[in-house]
């Protein structure tokens, strides 16, 4: 089994999830819809069979990786211009706990939370002041991986939800990875 980690961008309704190994190769990146109607605890123990999943080896199509680190996007700590209440604030840091915790139980690793900004910054990933932040991680990680991360876009131009998800995962992966040769 292949030897990766796991980067993860948690939120409440849609996690970003990405396989890179060690040379940096992307070789899995996308996103589960968690049901906003269930309690935290379930979405949760939904992520939590996801991730065991993954890093089980599938003897059939012999494929399968042993996940050595996670790296976790760091939930938001200040409000942003009106977009975030307190409520919204304590519970995404409630299941980034959860999270947390769920992955310490079922890898038997510490994920290590990495700040957005900081992990922008790690992969030299500069967004000026005005910019649409989502929209320039998107181009970052499609112009780092062309072949791998293949944006769809809806009707109007956008794209697609969870694309956003997809492309902060693939930053907080290669990141951690960029950290540990520091």
């Amino acid at each position: 089994m292949k030897e990766v980690v796991l980067g993860l961008d948690v939120s409440t309704s849609k996690v970003g999830i990405t396989i890179m190994d060690y040379n940096e190769n992307l070789l899995q990146c996308e996103f589960i819809k968690l049901d906003p109607k269930k309690a935290l605890e379930d979405r949760c123990i939904l992520l939590e069979h996801y991730i065991n999943n993954l890093n089980a080896f599938d003897s059939i199509s012999q494929r399968g990786y042993h996940i050595k680190e996670v790296f976790i996007e760091s939930p938001f700590m200040m409000f942003s211009g009106g977009k975030t209440t307190a409520m919204t604030m304590a519970k995404l840091q409630r299941f980034n706990g959860m999270v947390c915790y769920m992955v310490r139980k079922t890898l038997g690793i510490s994920p290590v939370s990495i700040a957005a900004n900081k992990a922008r910054g790690l992969v030299s990933l500069k967004v000026k002041r005005g910019e649409n932040t989502k929209l320039k991680v998107i181009e970052w990680v499609q112009k780092e991986y062309p072949k791998d991360f293949i944006v769809e876009y809806t009707r109007h131009g956008n794209p697609k939800p969870g694309t956003d998800d997809k492309a902060d995962s693939v930053v907080i992966a290669k990141a951690g990875l960029l950290m540990e040769k520091e």
